[in-house]
């Protein structure tokens, strides 16, 4: 069996990976010695690109990857849309990690694949949900019977639950060749639906705003979901770091850059789809 590496992950690899990054000030020798010495085949990176240092390790992992002669595969830390969005699609500033880690990967010899999910459905169930992701309330807030929705709300949006998407990739793994892109959405819902289900599972409608996209894009609008306010105190610049957050994330999904049917058709190559799973 092939060894894969998880970068950023819990296993025993892909801990030592990210401890030489963070030890060695991203010694790309170092990393090259680990990946040769455990005879490495394909690199998985789960880095959270939010901020400079990731980014320089992430970029340090794809040259190391490449100049490891049992590396023939790689996949960076995507996990989301096509980051080669314009901000007219995708006005997300640290999209820009992303880019230049694609860039990067297209100089190597490496086969590697972006992974699309779109938006987690975690969001949207938890606390009920089992999930390793932070808490954050997106769109909804059931708990205080209110809804902030960007734009019309009629702009429909990719969606995946993050175990599936793990289940996802594991698959993608046995695959012989890996196409440029690889989507796992399992289901595409406006904002407008969701308030709906809500609703319903609610059995009581929910007080619902909307914000304009202008406004959203110009950070005018600090407005968040009452269950975001103590979720602030994790920001490191409390509630204008967070509300920023959520007005680009919500300014994207009305403006498409979550629906995967606007991406071009070359790019939606392969869709790893539940039938497969379950053989």
């Amino acid at each position: 069996m092939s060894v894969v590496v998880v970068a950023g992950g819990l296993g025993d690899m892909g801990r030592l990976i990210t401890d030489a990054l963070r030890e060695t000030g991203n010694s790309e020798q170092a990393v090259v010695n680990l990946l040769e010495q455990y005879k490495t085949h394909t690199v998985i990176c789960t880095f959270a690109l939010d901020f400079q240092a990731a980014s320089d390790s992430q970029l340090t992992l794809i040259r190391a990857a490449e100049r490891a002669s049992s590396v023939k595969r790689f996949i960076p830390s995507e996990f989301n849309v096509d980051y080669d969005q314009g901000d007219d699609v995708l006005p997300y500033p640290d999209k820009r990690y992303h880019v230049v880690a694609r860039r990067e990967l297209e100089k190597t010899s490496l086969e590697y694949t972006y992974i699309y999910p779109g938006m987690f459905m975690d969001y949207f169930g938890m606390p009920n949900i089992p999930t390793h992701l932070r808490e954050l309330c997106l769109f909804v807030d059931p708990t205080n019977g209110v809804a902030l929705i960007p734009g019309d709300g009629e702009t429909p949006m990719a969606v995946s639950y993050t175990k599936d998407v793990a289940r996802y990739t594991a698959l993608a793994l046995e695959l012989e060749n890996w196409p440029l892109t690889m989507t796992t959405a399992s289901d595409t819902i406006t904002i407008k639906e969701l308030v709906s289900l809500v609703e319903k599972n609610l059995g009581r409608p929910l007080k619902v705003s909307h914000q304009p996209i202008a406004t959203l894009l110009e950070h005018r609008d600090n407005t968040m979901l009452p269950r975001n306010v103590p979720i602030a105190e994790h920001f490191p610049e409390g509630v204008a770091q967070l509300s920023a957050l959520l007005a680009d994330l919500g300014a994207s999904v009305a403006l498409g850059a979550y629906d995967f049917s606007r991406l071009p058709t070359t790019l939606i190559s392969f869709n790893i789809s539940s039938q497969k799973l379950l053989r």
